[in-house]
Order: structure tokens, then C-alpha cells, then sequence
């Protein structure tokens, strides 16, 4: 499976970012899997992509809505979103997911990430 990345950018944390996230459906089946621990490695305005220990079956013609909750500069977020591609690294899965919200959320992330741009800047010179 192909995906062209097409946004701007892709904002790579230097250090994964601990998130928490809980499978919402499959294929419109509602879920209760909760409380799922995994990192962020990058974050874009359309997506971001994951690890953790959890298999679940995206390669397949399955649908997963997911909920990701995370902390971005003191600030809570909860995006819901759609696992789109699995790639497995030894017993862990990286996954790529595509964010289902609108554009006051993607607007507050965006200024987020510009102020996590110009600290890691500073401390660079």
C-alpha cells in the first residue's frame, strides 16, 4: 500500500512522545479496547505516526477508528482519527494515522508545534 505524503511537513520529536489511545471501531463495530500506551514519532496537520506493542489488523480491508490522547506543549489534545498503514518492527507495530477533525483543532496544533519549532531552535544556538 502507496501513500503520497503531500502535507508541509512532518514535525519529528527528537524524543518519542508518550501518548495514550483506545480503539473506537472496527469496520463500525463498536470497540472497548482503552487505555493503549504508545509514542508518537512524527506529526503533521493531517496525521501522525505511532508505536507500540499492540497488533491490530490494519493491512486488511478493515476500517479502525482510533482515539489518541497526548500532551503538546502543556497543552491536553484528543484527536480522533483512522489507522491507514502497519508496518512491524520486531514485537512492535509503527502505524500511520489519518486525523478525522476539523480545522480549529488542526489550527491549534499548528501553533503548537511553531513554538516547539522556535524552542528546539534556541536551544540548538
Amino acid at each position: 500500500m502507496r501513500f503520497k505524503r503531500d502535507e508541509a511537513f512532518r514535525f519529528e520529536f527528537g524524543e518519542p512522545l508518550p501518548i495514550i489511545f483506545q480503539v473506537d471501531e472496527i469496520n463500525g463495530k463498536r470497540m472497548t479496547l482503552s487505555d493503549c500506551k504508545a509514542k508518537m514519532l512524527d506529526l503533521s496537520l493531517k496525521g501522525m505516526k505511532i508505536v507500540t506493542s499492540i497488533p491490530l489488523p490494519v493491512n486488511s480491508p478493515q476500517e479502525i477508528k482510533v482515539t489518541v490522547h497526548f500532551l503538546l506543549n502543556n497543552r491536553n489534545y484528543t484527536i480522533q482519527g483512522q489507522l491507514v498503514w502497519k508496518k512491524q518492527r520486531f514485537k512492535e507495530y509503527i502505524y500511520g494515522l489519518k486525523f478525522l477533525v476539523g480545522p480549529d483543532l488542526l489550527d491549534s496544533i499548528l501553533g503548537d508545534l511553531k513554538i516547539i519549532g522556535k524552542q528546539m531552535a534556541q536551544l540548538k544556538s
